[in-house]
């Protein structure tokens, strides 16, 4: 499992925490080796690796499978959910909480004791083309507003912004990769010292913020060119209309997604040279 797949499950481990009143700093997380339980805090998480409670063993606490190979020979007082990974349950295994079944692998021993045994239906439903128009006019709306909102308030800072995207797409494509690709890495990777996980979910959602100030640098510059006379207005519609182009882009394959992620890079470089359109960008002058 990649770190990019497992770190929504912990912070789905960590809600699941917090909804129970366990402190994530008495949870330990298994990556990767050979582990073999005996005594586990109040929350035990396998990510990865190979893990045993072995036949002697008297285990407490909620165990969370989200990676790896589990198998539990002992007795674990308290719950168990799987959400990825795989889980055994020998036959001279005691559960006395629930086991939950999300996803992932689960094989119980006829033998085994289990105090309550539950499986969660994921199945993915395919969504309707009815719910995809009404997601997308959703997004039309908010972003559209806020767009109109920034273009009474502050439109000089849009425009900087649209000038970096047209002035200088190469220099704000290349600084849009680099800067996107670390953030996400780093961000990712703090993701796994528990007591950085919350700035880790704060990084990613301020990146996730960058690129939609830079959706409305984007609209904000198609307005510009609609035969509309207020501009907050034209702003909205422009940004309609750039997600518009954006779906449809999605809907064909590799070239559309291309052409998605380089506007996504651009504008996000857009934003970041230009302060969030505080300063005008101007490349520096090569002597000679």
């Amino acid at each position: 499992m990649s770190l990019a797949e497992t770190l929504p499950l912990l912070v789905l481990v960590l809600l699941l925490l917090a909804g129970s009143g366990v402190s994530p700093s008495s949870m330990e997380v298994v990556f990767e080796g050979d582990r073999v339980v005996d005594e586990t805090p109040d929350a035990f998480v396998v990510a990865g690796g190979n893990v045993t409670v072995p036949a002697d063993a008297v285990v407490q606490g909620q165990l969370f499978v989200i990676g790896g190979d589990t198998r539990i020979d002992g007795r674990v007082d308290g719950n168990v959910r799987v959400f990825a990974g795989t889980l055994s349950v020998s036959d001279t295994a005691t559960i006395t909480g629930e086991l939950q079944a999300v996803a992932g692998n689960l094989s119980v021993a006829p033998g085994a004791d289990i105090g309550r045994r539950t499986t969660v239906d994921v199945t993915r439903q395919e969504r309707t083309p009815l719910a995809t128009v009404g997601i997308v006019v959703m997004q039309m709306v908010l972003l559209g507003g806020v767009a109109a909102v920034l273009t009474r308030r502050i439109p000089h800072y849009l425009a900087t912004v649209g000038d970096a995207i047209t002035g200088h797409p190469v220099v704000s494509g290349v600084v849009g990769s680099i800067a996107g690709t670390t953030m996400l890495v780093v961000f990712v990777y703090m993701a796994f010292t528990l007591l950085l996980l919350p700035l880790s979910i704060v990084g990613l959602f301020v990146e996730v913020l960058l690129v939609g100030y830079g959706y409305l640098a984007y609209g904000y510059l198609l307005g510009q060119r609609l035969p509309v006379e207020r501009d907050d207005v034209a702003s909205a519609l422009g940004v309609a209309g750039f997600l518009l182009c954006m779906e449809l882009l999605g809907r064909v394959p590799y070239v559309g997604a291309l052409i998605q992620l380089s506007l996504l890079l651009v504008g996000l470089g857009a934003v970041l040279i230009t302060y969030f359109g505080v300063h005008r960008f101007e490349p520096p002058e090569i002597p000679g």
